[in-house]
């Protein structure tokens, strides 16, 4: 007989969660990554000598990805293999709805007695959906051998 009462209701924790899975996915569409979190994910790419994500994050008008990242291969596999560095993201700016600049506080030499830090900026541009940096806006200060 009880089970014959049961058969409209709907249980309450069963509502409960599809709610939340709805609400979840929602925000994970329409959230977005914000310039900071793309330079973050840039930097450790570059700490990793991540070539693959250093060349989806890469803006470099008139090269294509198989040319950008011959030279990011370069630069962290050859010219930069033993170069260390720690880093800190120190905020974001964001100009406007296409363009933004991440401070980051790089420890350079990181693995040196003489190790010092520096402030360098990251310029961003927006590619469509995505927060990539605009390699040609780095100076070499910032790190030695970029693809240019």
């Amino acid at each position: 007989m009880s089970s014959m009462k049961q058969s409209g209701r709907v249980s309450l924790l069963a509502l409960g969660s599809l709610v939340c899975v709805v609400v979840i996915t929602v925000l994970l569409i329409f959230s977005r990554e914000s310039p900071a979190a793309a330079g973050t994910r840039f930097m450790a790419a570059l700490q990793d000598h991540d070539v693959n994500t250093l060349t989806k994050m890469s803006k470099m008008d008139k090269l294509s990805e198989d040319e950008i990242r011959k030279q990011w291969d370069f630069a962290v596999n050859t010219a930069e293999k033993y170069y260390q560095f720690a880093f800190k993201i120190e905020g974001a700016a964001q100009a406007d709805g296409k363009t933004a600049s991440v401070k980051v506080r790089m420890i350079k030499d990181a693995d040196k007695p003489g190790a010092f830090d520096t402030m360098c900026e990251l310029p961003m541009v927006k590619d469509g959906e995505d927060w990539k940096v605009d390699v040609r806006g780095l100076s070499r200060e910032f790190y030695n051998c970029l693809p240019r």
